[in-house]
């Protein structure tokens, strides 16, 4: 061919290919529909469930244009609809060049289409939310080609950025399988020929029955492609079965076995993963969509071409960033040492800190697929939507550098055992997570059996539900006593419930769980002592003493039952070493004379006395004399601001008093009340020491707001003996403890909350206050 004949040729064709550009300049309704379904999902504007539920009641071949339906849904904007048109349109624009330089002139508005949905969606979930699958189209029109004379190839599966998947047929034994092939590019690395054969030999080594079997790994004799073939599985994946659940769950079909058919796969995931451990393999990728459910319901893991063999030196991961951008799509790996999926991606390998994968991080992406079961969601889709990250670098850094996202914050209603099981596998450090996939595989399956498991710190209201499952007709003959307790379970469980606060950054979301297990444990505590001072009350020597008093003959004397209930006096001060004093006090005038006074000695703790009648004294009417004696029976009054015991009254620290009237029963008049008087300070110190972790400064404060006890990592628990308002240190809280206050809880959201426990229900002065802050930076 003359240089001229060929000038000729090529000018006709830039002509040709400047023409189908200008003319390609208004695309086709699908063309557009499938970008912007394309931009909406890499944007992370709305997540998958939302687009498939928009799209129930849309079709790609009526009308209206995906954008406008979605518009009109609520579910963007009209300032993001315009964006995410411009971005489509560019991207369609790059398509069309390209296809042009690569098919000169053959490209037409059909073929485009297609080509447009092989390259903007290769895995083909945007296919199949359209309710099309050009991905996955037959290729009626491409001759079937055929691999050593063995395999045929029928139609495309699917593909990604590192081979494509065909649905072939084994002549030679007559079945259908699955055949891999790397990419036809103009120039394909050595880097990726090794990644590529690599996935078919570490998959091959691992022979278990839920990961997927390798048939053969091979070269075309036509074409020199290398290529691997492996069981057909069908198209149904984990994830498909998640999104089923939970729209099924939102429709109102709650069925409980839809929950345990995924954690049984899930232990089955786990096991196959743990055989692969077991042969020094980590998979790191690991997430719903490449966990494949089989037509008979079997898990099968797939997708290995980023798996590792640790201690192999002939298997590492030194590759350059272009090399690493040639063999996999940039959706799942950026700059070179970057590995996986972002939405299911370890802290570690978002840092890319290649030394640090290993088992753990396989364990980490096992937690992410329990945390979408769970959840329905992604474990970083709620970061990525809560950050604004656009770009997938953005999101690795948030992932990197953030704290690891909690089941509740993306579903309310997760169960707290499973969230925790969850938060165990995720967590942010790989040494605080599961040591294995079998320990984790156990937890599950110990859930689902309804046993306790190892990440989950059971109330004692749960253990004690736990046993009268297993144990039900003892349980029906103790079912009287046990009422009480259960009922005492429920109201906490409730009250923590009520007290639940909005979800918050995960650094405050820890700092409200210490405020909550201090004020649970101050309200558990104040009504143990009011349990027991109301059964103090019903000693048969209370009603002793009366009657001994009135003169009934038939009663023993008065000294008689003076020293029985000393004795029960005392025995109650040697079981609680947080009680003081107890007190049988008879109120017949003015004033109120002791009976029975029974005290701890207020230099020597471990000293317990009976104080003998000569120094039984007489009182002045106080007020909380006076409130009790107004008391029905049975009801308790418990008070920050009076004390008994003249012996402690010198003492710094504060007291509790818990009061209940006593009647004569044969009368039916009153007579008097017992009060026990407890250390408060003392179980205050009690309650901070037993916390496990203190992520910020706590402040116990009295109705007041002056702090009494302070608790932080640095000092731990300390007394405060100077007053001090917690105004004074959180200027934010002035007003919030004054008498006129109706407020129970603050916070600023973000760096303290405050909380004023009432301990006893009938008097709103008789409360607490619990502050916690996050200490600044120096």
């Amino acid at each position: 061919m003359s240089k001229n004949s060929s000038e000729s040729k090529k000018s006709k064709h830039d002509e040709f290919a400047a023409t189908q550009i200008v003319e390609r300049a208004d695309y086709s309704k699908e063309d557009r529909d499938i970008a912007f379904a394309v931009e909406v999902m890499s944007a992370a504007v709305i997540n998958e469930r939302q687009l498939a539920s928009a799209l129930a009641n849309w079709t790609l071949h009526g009308s209206t244009l995906l954008s406008d339906h979605l518009l009109k849904k609520g579910l963007i904007t009209q300032k993001t609809q315009i964006e995410l048109e411009q971005r489509s349109e560019c991207r369609l624009k790059e398509l069309w060049d390209e296809a042009i330089e690569n098919n000169e002139n053959t490209i037409n508005a059909s073929t485009f289409t297609k080509a447009a949905l092989e390259r903007l969606d290769e895995s083909g979930r945007i296919a199949k939310l359209l309710g099309i699958s050009a991905a996955v189209s037959s290729v009626q029109n491409d001759e079937l080609r055929e691999h050593l004379s063995r395999y045929q190839l029928i139609h495309k599966i699917g593909q990604g950025g590192l081979g494509t998947v065909w649905l072939a047929r084994d002549k030679e034994l007559q079945r259908y399988v699955a055949l891999k092939e790397i990419r036809t590019r103009k120039t394909t690395s050595k880097a990726a020929l090794d990644r590529f054969r690599r996935e078919a030999e570490i998959t091959g080594r691992l022979e278990h029955p839920a990961i997927v079997p390798i048939y053969q790994l091979g070269e075309d004799a036509t074409s020199g492609q290398i290529f691997y073939v492996m069981r057909f599985l069908g198209k149904q994946t984990l994830e498909d079965a998640i999104i089923e659940y939970h729209e099924r769950r939102e429709a109102g079909d709650d069925n409980p076995m839809l929950l345990r058919n995924l954690l049984a796969a899930f232990v089955t995931i786990c096991q196959a993963i743990g055989h692969a451990h077991s042969r020094k393999v980590i998979h790191r990728d690991l997430k719903p969509e490449n966990v494949a459910i089989d037509n008979f319901g079997q898990v099968i893991v797939i997708d290995w071409g980023l798996a590792k063999v640790l201690d192999d030196a002939m298997l590492n991961d030194s590759f350059s960033e272009d090399e690493f951008m040639e063999v996999i799509d940039g959706q799942r790996t950026l700059a070179g040492q970057v590995l996986g999926s972002p939405l299911y991606m370890a802290p570690e390998q978002a840092a890319g800190r290649l030394d640090e994968v290993n088992e753990s991080t396989d364990i980490f992406g096992l937690g992410a697929i329990l945390f979408a079961i769970i959840t329905g969601h992604a474990p970083h889709e709620k970061t990525r939507e809560s950050s604004g990250s656009a770009t997938t670098r953005e999101l690795i850094t948030e992932i990197a550098s953030g704290p690891t996202p909690h089941a509740s914050t993306a579903n309310e209603d997760a169960d707290p055992i499973l969230e925790a099981i969850c938060a165990k596998a995720m967590a942010k450090r790989s040494y605080a997570r599961y040591t294995s996939t079998t320990a984790l595989a156990e937890d599950v399956q110990r859930w689902m059996a309804g046993e306790t498991v190892s990440a989950y710190k059971e109330r004692f209201s749960q253990r004690i539900g736990r046993w009268i499952q297993h144990h039900q007709r003892l349980s029906q003959l103790i079912a009287v006593g046990m009422i009480m307790l259960i009922v005492a379970g429920t109201t906490l469980t409730i009250s923590a419930r009520q007290n639940h606060l909005a979800a918050q950054q995960a650094q405050f979301e820890e700092m409200r769980s210490d405020e909550r297990e201090v004020e649970v444990q101050l309200v558990s505590a104040a009504k143990e002592l009011s349990v027991d001072v109301r059964f103090m009350s019903t000693l048969p020597p209370i009603q002793g003493i009366i009657e001994a008093r009135v003169g009934m003959k038939e009663s023993e004397g008065e000294e008689v039952w003076h020293g029985r209930l000393e004795t029960i006096f005392e025995g109650l001060l040697r079981a609680n070493t947080n009680y003081l004093t107890v007190a049988y006090i008879a109120i017949d005038t003015d004033k109120p004379q002791e009976i029975v006074r029974v005290e701890r000695h207020a230099s020597d703790q471990s000293y317990i006395r009976r104080v003998p009648k000569s120094r039984l004294a007489t009182l002045e009417l106080s007020p909380l004399f006076k409130s009790v004696m107004e008391l029905a029976p049975g009801d308790v009054k418990l008070s920050l601001d009076e004390q008994l015991s003249v012996n402690h009254r010198k003492s710094k620290h504060r007291k509790i008093l818990a009061a209940i009237p006593v009647f004569d029963e044969q009368s039916g008049n009153f007579f008097g009340l017992v009060a026990i008087e407890a250390n408060i300070i003392g179980q205050i110190q009690n309650i901070l020491n037993g916390l496990d972790n203190r992520l910020g400064e706590i402040y116990i404060t009295d109705n007041e707001g002056k702090i009494l006890v302070t608790s932080n990592s640095a000092n731990g628990v300390e007394v405060i003996s100077h007053e001090m308002a917690i105004s004074e240190l959180i200027p934010q809280t002035t007003g919030f403890f004054s008498k006129d206050s109706r407020k129970r809880y603050l916070s600023n959201g973000s760096t303290f909350i405050a909380y004023r426990v009432q301990l006893d229900p009938t008097d709103a002065s008789c409360c607490l206050g619990i502050v916690e802050k996050i200490p600044s930076d120096d």
